[in-house]
């Protein structure tokens, strides 16, 4: 981010209000649909708007229940109902109410190009006016720079989806990593004679494992899990890592479409997956671990020797504060690494510059759909978009000088954090309405102490330098844009069936032929259609 650009921001900002001002004025003199009357000191009309999302707090008051919240149900004059989903529920509970037409009037989607293509054919999802980047040029510009949204408009003959960036000005790599790290007890591989590196093969953290379960460096004893892991972040772990196309199709050097599922380099994975489970590297029950609940082992109750889980910049400072007050210094006692195949290459498909999708409802009244747009331009500016990682101005930081921004907060005088559950702001999140992640604003943000930032973006570039373009490649758009029947139908949950294949009884390569065929009656007819195109 070049803060020397502050004041043109504040301009793009003042005229980018005055717009939203005039348009929604027009509008002030019907009465809202929540039933609610008064407008305030700028013409707006009282309305409600409901949203769902993953990242929220079930019951919370994101009108007024703190500062933040209040300040944007002030400033753009809504009352805004949240319903929380989990990340066991997301994907499922918006499929239902998507379907059966009951959808909240916002809500953020992770994307799924063959659901996606079924929305936006039966009408199910809000199709955008034409002239929506005119009237909201600061969604408009973050919009263009995921990718995925302008293609996607090309795709669908106009927007039913705007992508939400993970970076704007600060990203690390083209192709784009994903945040997932090896959080590893230092002092514990220390303790049993590992050594420390910058990156592991799958194969090295099942010896690290193994290690830790022998000797039990930290006298956790019967308590001890030397990977904590959930399902998902296990099949990353030990599948993904090893096999780039784990979960979706691909062409090989020949040009021909083939079947990730059916790859060695996914029965590799499996194999290593088994291994840490049968040799007690992983917790026997790690498949019942519900949502993120697995990394607590490592970071508050000190149980576990190392955790696969997300590390996104923003999020950092929360795990190190955590550490710290639970454990001990996390500079010396913890260490950060990336995870490659036992081939030493990164392995990963593109991860594409977005992370969920804002939709909304397609019977949406025009107050409504206007009303959160106007909050996300108004996010989408430089003001918005420092208060959505940094609080309210002069509260919570402020400018020194002409391109420096200035943390107000004491953490530590405070006696909590910022952000959080337990922070001065609940809201906090992107329920008060953004369309650029927390990740991009995390490299400068002066509440994450420098040496956390230099960490995660030594963890990028490691990524981008270990990967080659076999195994970490760009997006292949035939392949995620090829919709038709027989691609729904090859809709599978990879996680589970690998998991399944994992603890199941028998030979794990028989288990696995066995599993290829019996989905190639749904496979087949997808790979025809790619290798006829």
């Amino acid at each position: 981010m070049n803060f020397s650009k502050k004041w043109l921001w504040r301009l793009v900002t003042v005229l980018t209000m005055v717009v939203i001002i005039s348009g929604c004025t027009e509008k002030s003199g019907s009465k809202s649909s929540s039933g609610k009357s008064g407008d305030d000191e700028n013409g707006l009309e009282h309305i409600t708007l409901t949203m769902a999302s993953v990242q929220g707090i079930e019951g919370f008051d994101y009108t007024a229940g703190d500062g933040l919240a209040k300040y944007y149900s002030d400033k753009f004059n809504y009352s805004l109902e949240v319903t929380a989903l989990n990340w066991d529920n997301w994907n499922e509970r918006l499929r239902i109410w998507i379907n059966s037409g009951d959808m909240q009037d916002i809500a953020v989607y992770n994307y799924i190009h063959a659901d996606a293509a079924t929305y936006v054919d039966q009408g199910l999802i809000k199709e955008f006016p034409e002239d929506w980047k005119t009237r909201w040029p600061n969604v408009a510009a973050v919009y263009e720079k995921t990718t995925i949204g302008p293609k996607m408009e090309e795709v669908f003959g106009g927007t039913y989806f705007i992508p939400r960036a993970r970076f704007l000005d600060n990203l690390p790599g083209d192709p784009l990593a994903n945040h997932q790290s090896l959080y590893l007890r230092k002092d514990w591989a220390e303790a049993v004679g590992f050594p420390i590196k910058p990156s592991y093969t799958t194969s090295e953290i099942i010896e690290f494992g193994k290690l830790i379960k022998e000797n039990d460096p930290g006298n956790v004893g019967n308590r001890l899990i030397p990977l904590a892991e959930n399902t998902n972040h296990a099949v990353e772990l030990f599948v993904a890592r090893n096999s780039t196309y784990w979960n979706s199709f691909y062409q090989d050097k020949n040009g021909e479409y083939q079947w990730g599922g059916a790859s060695e380099d996914t029965l590799k994975g499996l194999k290593l997956f088994q291994e840490a489970y049968n040799s007690g590297v992983l917790s026997p029950d790690f498949y019942t671990v519900q949502n993120e609940e697995h990394d607590q082992h490592f970071r508050i109750t000190g149980h576990a020797g190392a955790v696969f889980t997300q590390a996104p910049t923003s999020n950092l400072q929360t795990v190190f504060n955590e550490f710290e007050d639970n454990i001990g210094d996390p500079y010396e006692n913890m260490h950060m690494a990336t995870v490659v195949g036992d081939d030493g290459h990164f392995h990963q498909r593109d991860l594409i510059n977005f992370w969920g999708t804002i939709i909304f409802n397609p019977d949406i009244s025009d107050d409504k759909f206007e009303r959160y747009m106007d909050v996300l331009d108004y996010n989408a500016t430089r003001e918005g978009y420092i208060i959505t990682n940094m609080g309210l101005p002069e509260e919570d930081w402020t400018y020194e000088g002409d391109d420096k921004i200035v943390s107000l907060y004491d953490e530590g005088k405070e006696g909590k954090p910022l952000a959080g559950t337990d922070g001065k702001y609940p809201s906090w999140g992107y329920l008060l309405g953004s369309t650029i992640l927390f990740d991009d604003f995390a490299f400068d943000n002066p509440n994450t102490d420098e040496r956390i930032r230099e960490i995660s973006k030594q963890l990028y570039a490691d990524r981008t330098k270990l990967g080659t373009p076999e195994t970490f490649p760009k997006v292949d758009w035939t392949i995620y844009t090829h919709d038709s029947p027989s691609m729904k139908r090859a809709q599978l949950d990879y996680v589970t069936e690998y998991a399944n294949l994992v603890t199941a009884s028998g030979d794990l390569e028989e288990n696995w032929n066995n599993w290829v065929q019996s989905n190639m009656s749904l496979i087949q007819p997808v790979l025809d259609e790619l290798n006829a195109k």
